[in-house]
């Protein structure tokens, strides 16, 4: 008990519940949120030492409770301490459980974004790559080999639940129950029945919330993040997101998210949606005005330094370039900042693909001028600083020869604009429309996903130099460090890009790679 005394402050005892997540997920991810990407890289390629001290620094804690958290994590801590009180509930790193739960702790609940590693881009690293296991897997099963996990339920969570929603699967690893979907409100009803010495199912299906049941969180998330709201509306049939309802925020609460953040000393603050120009929306159409307003007042909260979006959608921005103009404006002109930077997706550059698979995603044009809408859609980006990673989906099912050649056009005439193309293999995800399709593995490459693949890299090698100019944020020697190893890694690849673009494998081989899924026979 005096191990565990040192970690509190004087009266303080082991909280009844702690929330956890496996080494990759609990860190501030050094130049910026994009760098989260690199938890999904195989071992073999950095370094573990290199990697959690350079790349992906661990978030740090007092009194044993992490000081940053993953924002989904905050949420749900934010749900039980209302219902069992503050003191009842911490959010730990996984390497200070052992130090943090004691006697009275009883439940041990986990949060991942890609338990497995089987999701995109894991497995498509994976399968190239071919020099280890995927990280995120190898230190959740380091997670779950503690101990201390088999002596607390265990409860699994997070975006990645799926993977894990198998009974003899959770046997093995020590996983008592599986919460799937949304946990504001399932999560204290589970905990307060497992508490309560019941035994609910072991797999459950969490109900969505109204807005009004999603609570404030009580800490600071890694990098700011604060959700603005959740869905999508556009359809997209490979992913689970976009078949989800719209659900706004009121900006005050948007607000309260953005002053904890402040509060606990996280100065920068990411608006997470799945298209920020749409906040308030009715439909495809932005509600300008609510969008402006949301902007002006993160951007004029005391305390704020910074700004960044998670995510924004391509055709949103083709058909609303004055909102585009608007928004960076009152970033640039209130904030000590020059660039803005979002996630989005490109997925093909077939039009017969994006009609049929996809056809929400060009909204409010048709897909008939997919190819023009991203262009356009760039050259507004590029005109207002804005960098993008971009995602595009290799294997889709059907997909024809014509269609790749397509999206190899495309990637050409995207050369120049200040963006990450990441080319990945479609996978195969519980809860999107296409879950019964097979996913695309690297035996199924044909010559012109080569060249697909390799003209992306291209493209990519081609920005990093001037993305290394915008995020890098110090001069200490562990940015020296990252910036050195990045151009290496950089170079190494580069040999491979010419390959590629002949349409060879990068590698004599084109087995899949035997790390592609995993071995859990010596777990």
């Amino acid at each position: 008990m005096s191990k565990i005394r040192g970690l509190f402050h004087k009266g303080h005892i082991s909280p009844k519940i702690i929330l956890t997540a496996d080494e990759t997920l609990m860190s501030q991810y050094r130049w910026g949120m994009f760098v989260g990407f690199s938890t999904c890289i195989p071992k073999g390629i950095i370094p573990d030492w290199m990697f959690f001290s350079i790349w992906s620094p661990s978030v740090k804690s007092k009194d044993g409770r992490v000081l940053n958290a993953d924002c989904g994590l905050r949420i749900i801590e934010a749900s039980l301490a209302d219902k069992f009180g503050a003191d009842e509930v911490a959010v730990v790193h996984p390497n200070d459980i052992d130090k943090v739960a004691g006697g009275r702790t009883e439940i041990i609940a986990i949060t991942g974004h890609d338990y497995l590693g089987i999701n995109p881009p894991t497995s498509e690293f994976v399968d190239i790559v071919d020099t280890g296991p995927p990280l995120n897997r190898v230190k959740f099963l380091d997670l779950m080999k503690k101990p201390i996990i088999k002596e607390k339920t265990v409860i699994a969570g997070g975006k990645s639940a799926w993977q894990l929603a198998d009974k003899s699967l959770m046997d093995k690893l020590n996983i008592d129950y599986v919460h799937l979907g949304r946990g504001e409100i399932t999560v204290p009803e589970m905990v307060e029945s497992i508490l309560n010495g019941e035994k609910p199912s072991r797999i459950i299906e969490g109900k969505e919330p109204n807005v009004d049941n999603i609570p404030n969180i009580k800490g600071a998330t890694i990098h700011g993040l604060v959700e603005v709201f959740r869905g999508c509306g556009r359809g997209c049939s490979f992913c689970t997101p976009t078949m989800q309802k719209l659900r706004f925020k009121p900006v005050e609460h948007i607000l309260q998210d953005v002053q904890t953040n402040v509060n606990y000393g996280q100065h920068s603050i990411i608006l997470h949606s799945e298209d920020i120009l749409r906040y308030g929306s009715r439909g495809i159409k932005p509600d300008s005005e609510q969008v402006l307003d949301l902007f002006k007042q993160v951007v004029s909260t005391e305390g704020v330094d910074k700004i960044g979006t998670s995510h924004l959608a391509l055709a949103t921005v083709y058909s609303n370039p004055e909102l585009v103009e608007s928004v960076t404006d009152t970033c640039y002109s209130s904030l000590e900042q020059n660039s803005l930077g979002a996630q989005t997706g490109i997925e093909t550059g077939s039009t017969r693909l994006i009609a049929k698979y996809m056809e929400g995603k060009s909204l409010p044009e048709p897909p008939e001028i997919w190819q023009e809408v991203v262009k356009q859609a760039y050259g507004i980006l590029d005109d207002n600083n804005w960098i993008t990673a971009a995602t595009l989906i290799n294997g889709l099912p059907g997909e024809t020869t014509d269609d790749i050649n397509s999206s190899i056009d495309l990637v050409k005439d995207l050369k120049g604009t200040s963006s990450l193309i990441v080319p990945m293999n479609f996978v195969s995800m519980k809860g999107s429309a296409l879950d019964n399709e097979d996913s695309f593995t690297m035996d199924k490459m044909k010559p012109e996903n080569w060249q697909l693949m390799g003209e992306c890299i291209e493209h990519d090698l081609e920005v990093v130099p001037h993305l290394l100019k915008n995020y890098k944020n110090d001069t200490s020697i562990k940015s020296w460090i990252l910036e050195h190893s990045l151009k290496k890694t950089g170079k190494r690849v580069n040999k491979y890009v010419n390959r590629m673009k002949r349409g060879e494998p990068p590698a004599d081989s084109t087995e899949p790679s035997k790390w592609l899924n995993p071995d859990l026979s010596d777990f």
